[in-house]
């Protein structure tokens, strides 16, 4: 009985050590430096426990790190339980001073304050958030400590203040919305609704030109609606984001977190081809709507495309470096409209395009068919030379072979008509500089005419080399005025020579 006694008073005896180092006055300030000190060795910043008081049924707890990051929390507790029932407050006036902290590199202030309730079993998370200028609500729940469910609205949201944030160039301005109801958060049994809106977006061309060397118009807005739909692994949108310059929809972009793959269909419509200048280098005039799919995955990306356009259809694949492109039975009237260049032939033409974005090499094959020569500075020359209309001739079949690198293209043409053949080889067009530089042959009968391009690519300076009319001509009068014993005599066949 004696050593009973004697075990139930030492057990109360350590259960009174026990309670005056946690539960009291004394025992927290004991406690408060050998927790702090716990605290400094795995932050590796300034840390100073300013308030520390744990009570079987309260506590309060404020911590200091650097200069300018306060956490605080404070409540009440129940340890049979094991629940909680208490207020929170993180308040960081500079997110940069924390980078040794978090690893990265983040910038501006983040403010946030809530309520903790619950137990081990299920605890709930209600707060409140400025983070990039937003007013954000969230509430979050946690089964046995686990992420449960997620309720959040985030009410605008400024991109600027984001970008900044996350240490990114200010690359443009504008408003977020985001309301999410996401029931299962288990990252292989996603489920829940996210809506997305965007509002006043807009541009900014410096940082844009600075890091992409593309010179964005100065007025480029934009907006956007995005409702995503979260299912197993999978968040599926559908999207309709319009800028200034072109809309963009996509029924199902789909993104599986687990292998990190998107694939999604698109419809890209363009009102005005001249405001992708930036993009193309190149002035063009009318409109175009594009349709295709794109797939990313890790072991590249692949892409097509389809328009019907300009009479005809347009179709590409894009698969990681390499474009493939046809084009079939396209008005060749309608391309040099979109491409502001002067009307010279008038044909369908069916195109392939094979080429390396990498290398900017590539070769084009294209086939004209049922062709005319429209009226122009070369065929009023010729007319005016040879007295010969070539708009009259019809090519059945004109063939076209381009040799691509980069801005530069060299050609080879041939055409055939019934009266006439028309060569050229290695001809240059250079797109960077808007410049031609080629050497047509053209032969019209038995009278061969070299002819020359040169110059601005809309506009460019055309010359007839005359001496294969003068030469044909003379002939002509020659066999016309030689008595017919000289013509068939050796003195005949030398002046023919001459000529």
């Amino acid at each position: 009985m004696k050593y009973i006694v004697s075990i139930v008073v030492l057990l109360l005896l350590l259960i009174g050590a026990v309670y005056g180092v946690l539960f009291t006055s004394p025992g927290n300030d004991f406690l408060r430096p050998v927790i702090e000190s716990k605290i400094a060795a795995q932050v590796p910043l300034p840390t100073k426990l300013q308030t520390f008081v744990l009570r079987p049924d309260r506590f309060e707890v404020a911590l200091q790190i650097g200069e300018d990051t306060h956490i605080g929390a404070k409540g009440t507790m129940n340890l049979m339980s094991q629940s909680v029932d208490a207020t929170y407050d993180v308040d960081i006036k500079e997110l940069a001073n924390l980078q040794k902290l978090i690893g990265q590199k983040l910038n501006g202030p983040f403010r946030t304050h809530g309520t903790v309730k619950g137990d081990q079993k299920m605890m709930h998370i209600d707060g409140k958030s400025d983070v990039a200028g937003s007013a954000t609500d969230y509430h979050l729940a946690l089964r046995n400590f686990n992420p449960e469910n997620l309720k959040a609205k985030i009410a605008h949201l400024h991109i600027d203040r984001l970008l900044h944030m996350v240490d990114q160039p200010d690359y443009a301005e504008g408003l977020v919305d985001i309301d999410a109801d996401i029931p299962s958060l288990d990252m292989k049994a996603l489920k829940g609704n996210v809506v997305t809106k965007i509002t006043k977006g807009l541009v900014h061309p410096a940082p844009v030109k600075n890091d992409f060397n593309l010179s964005i118009p100065s007025k480029l807005t934009f907006k956007g609606d995005i409702h995503t739909r979260l299912a197993g692994t999978k968040a599926i949108s559908d999207v309709d984001f319009l800028t200034s310059i072109a809309r963009l929809k996509s029924k199902t972009l789909t993104y599986d977190i687990s292998d990190g793959s998107l694939t999604t269909d698109y419809n890209l419509h363009v009102p005005n081809l001249d405001d992708l200048y930036f993009v193309t280098n190149q002035h063009m005039k009318g409109k175009i709507t594009v349709t295709g799919d794109v797939k990313v995955a890790k072991n590249g990306v692949e892409a097509t495309a389809h328009s019907d356009t300009l009479g005809g259809a347009f179709d590409a694949l894009f698969k990681n470096n390499k474009a493939s492109v046809k084009i079939k039975n396209i008005q060749t009237v309608a391309l040099t409209d979109m491409l502001l260049y002067p009307h010279i032939f008038d044909s369908r033409a069916n195109m392939n395009l094979d080429y390396d974005t990498v290398t900017q090499l590539g070769t084009l094959h294209a086939e004209l068919l049922n062709g005319q020569i429209l009226p122009n500075k070369m065929s009023f020359l010729l007319r005016q030379l040879a007295n010969f209309d070539i708009t009259r001739e019809v090519y059945e079949r004109t063939t076209l072979d381009t040799k691509i690198e980069k801005k530069k293209l060299h050609s080879d043409l041939y055409m055939k008509s019934k009266l006439t053949e028309i060569t050229s080889k290695n001809g240059l067009i250079d797109l960077e500089k808007q410049y031609i530089d080629t050497k047509i042959d053209v032969k019209i009968r038995k009278m061969l005419l070299p002819v020359v391009i040169k110059g601005k690519l809309t506009d460019p300076e055309i010359k007839v080399d005359s001496k294969g009319v003068m030469k044909a001509k003379a002939k002509e009068e020659l066999e016309k005025r030689l008595p017919d014993n000289i013509k068939k005599s050796p003195a005949g066949d030398v002046l023919k020579k001459l000529f």
